[in-house]
């Protein structure tokens, strides 16, 4: 593996505490990310990697309508690439390389994010958390309980996990241990942390229970993780790493998604939906997602030029919703069958 050092990210302390990991390795300095991330090394043979940059584009960009708990909903990055490697996963389709993008700036993103939050809504100050506000001192929340909210309050979502599995990839990059304290200041602003890991020490290292994080574990019958999601933890292991986090009253989400196209998905889907009713208290569970496997019309023509044998992919058509997907008639099935299971999981980006 090479480590790759921008050149403006040196003096940052993510990129010190990550070079002390990795000292060992060899580490070329770069002007930019780009200059590695962006080019198609395939043809080289070069194995995946890890790039420490600056971020210096917008970190935040709107979820589209739909997407999950709420209108008011805004993805943020922290990092760019996986470290794993799902076949169907749409970043294959985003980018170049297999490549891991590690922005050390947390402070600026933060910033980003802060002011995002101001620019949404200007609270009263009896909605603040009783910890100041100007700066975040990381232990200064350790104590903090902020109000719970209910359905018709205007709560704000932030996405960690659409470029990267944060989870996954924490105990390099140290994303909890700094953001998810942050998000316990306001009472109505929440935060999604979405995986295929069943790593979860680093969250249960934190001091403290977390109010405003939810942990979301994507799911799929272990025979099509073992067939497509390669690297991710068993479905097993997501269980058990759910269970375990329940008990801690952590904030755990379930998303049932992609659901999988593969011939005899109801035969393999019935036996998952069962399997998840007797292993998971799902009345515990802070929220559940469902969404049929879907692309836009340009990461689908990347991905099928790309993986012409993958076969999940030739099971789509283009739908009205300008989607790649699986037809109405398939996600009609699937989406019964979870109303069985949760009546209350939301289905993403469904008219």
């Amino acid at each position: 593996m090479i480590l790759y050092i921008e050149k403006q990210a040196w003096d940052y302390p993510q990129t010190q505490k990550i070079y002390k990991m990795f000292w060992s390795v060899e580490i070329i300095y770069i002007d930019h990310y780009k200059n590695i991330f962006d080019k198609h090394t395939s043809w080289l043979g070069e194995e995946k990697s890890i790039i420490l940059a600056k971020l210096t584009s917008p970190a935040i960009s709107e979820a589209p309508p739909g997407y999950g708990h709420t209108s008011r909903a805004y993805f943020f990055k922290t990092s760019l690439g996986c470290v794993y490697s799902g076949d169907y996963c749409f970043l294959k389709g985003a980018f170049r390389t297999d490549h891991m993008v590690y922005f050390v700036n947390y402070d600026e993103i933060i910033s980003q994010i802060d002011a995002k939050i101001t620019e949404l809504q200007n609270p009263h100050p009896s909605q603040l958390c009783s910890a100041s506000t100007s700066k975040l001192s990381l232990r200064s929340v350790s104590h903090l309980s902020p109000t719970r909210r209910d359905e018709a309050s205007n709560e704000i979502w932030f996405y960690s996990s659409d470029w990267s599995d944060i989870q996954g990839m924490d105990k390099i990059s140290g994303f909890n241990e700094i953001f998810i304290p942050f998000f316990e200041i306001y009472s109505w602003v929440n935060m999604e942390i979405r995986t295929k890991s069943g790593n979860i020490s680093s969250l249960l290292e934190l001091w403290f229970v977390p109010k405003n994080t939810e942990i979301a574990f994507s799911l799929n019958p272990q025979e099509l993780i073992a067939r497509y999601e390669h690297g991710t933890a068993s479905l097993a292991k997501r269980l058990e790493s759910i269970n375990i986090l329940l008990e801690k009253w952590f904030r755990v989400g379930i998303r049932l998604l992609p659901l999988l196209p593969v011939k005899w998905y109801k035969e393999i889907y019935s036996v998952f939906f069962t399997e998840l009713s007797e292993k998971l208290p799902l009345e515990k569970l802070s929220s559940s997602f469902a969404s049929g496997l879907l692309y836009t019309r340009r990461d689908y023509k990347v991905m099928l030029k790309k993986y012409p044998g993958l076969d999940i992919l030739h099971y789509l058509t283009l739908e009205d919703d300008d989607f790649y997907r699986e037809s109405r008639e398939v996600r009609n099935w699937f989406y019964s069958e979870v109303k069985k299971l949760d009546k209350k999981c939301l289905l993403c980006l469904e008219k």
